[in-house]
């Protein structure tokens, strides 16, 4: 299929323009900048695995993974002050779990309660967790992200349906498992999905990619341009052939 070979091909030649990134480690804008990239990167070519393995049932989940990541990238890149509000959530979700290591009733947390630093390690985030939120900068929860990016049309639409595989409801359990053969309903497991059905999923994902590569050289000026704009190009001639 043309269209899973161009997403094949797109992501290595990002991965390969990436090598001419260079950064400073100790700056965390830069350092949370190149961990999105790459995570959009990887999450990318997960989707082409599993789409050569025709398991459609994880394809829309990581899609949704990957517009999460790029919300918070599109946030960071635009704002160099958006880092606090990705602190402020790393603080409060620690919290969370920490608190929940003190109860000593969570299996799961064990280790945690057995720490005599939890209490310091409770007070400590807490304590930065405050501090983020006197200056100003909030947890954002995943509505409030993709409002600051701009993308609330898709986080309405486009997340909402992705969000329903993610959470197993009816409509997922629909598409992936139900037909319909005369007049009885069949319920199937590994459902043979033709290619085509991954068209919308790979074209996103594809134009996704192609944005987040553009920013990233720009924001490190990688003179790398030309190389990214002939890759939207093909992206195009592509888009243009299909709807023929």
């Amino acid at each position: 299929m043309e269209y899973l070979e161009f997403l094949k091909n797109l992501h290595d030649e990002c991965l390969e323009l990436s090598k001419e990134i260079r950064f400073d480690e100790k700056n965390p804008r830069q350092l949370h900048l190149i961990g999105l990239y790459g995570s959009v990167i990887e999450l990318s070519f997960c989707v082409i695995v599993l789409i050569n393995e025709r398991l459609q049932i994880g394809v829309p989940c990581l899609f949704r993974s990957i517009l999460e990541t790029f919300v918070e990238f599109n946030n960071l890149y635009v704002e160099a002050e958006y880092g606090y509000n990705m602190e402020a959530s790393f603080n409060k979700e620690w919290c969370k779990v920490l608190r929940e290591a003190k109860k000593n009733t969570n299996p799961y947390l064990s280790e945690y309660n057995k720490s005599d630093k939890l209490d310091s390690l409770i007070l400590e985030h807490e304590k930065e967790l405050k501090s983020l939120i006197d200056r100003g900068y909030h947890p954002l929860n995943i509505y409030e992200r993709f409002k600051k990016a701009g993308m609330t049309n898709e986080y309405n639409s486009l997340y909402n349906f992705l969000s329903r595989d993610a959470h197993s409801n009816i409509s997922a359990l629909i598409g992936r498992h139900y037909e319909v053969d005369g007049n009885n309903l069949k319920v199937t497991f590994y459902k043979d999905v033709p290619l085509e059905n991954f068209v919308l999923y790979i074209d996103s994902i594809a134009g996704i990619l192609i944005k987040a590569t553009r920013m990233i050289h720009e924001f490190f000026q990688t003179r790398k341009m030309n190389e990214i704009k002939a890759l939207d190009d093909k992206l195009s001639e592509l888009r243009y052939k299909t709807e023929k």
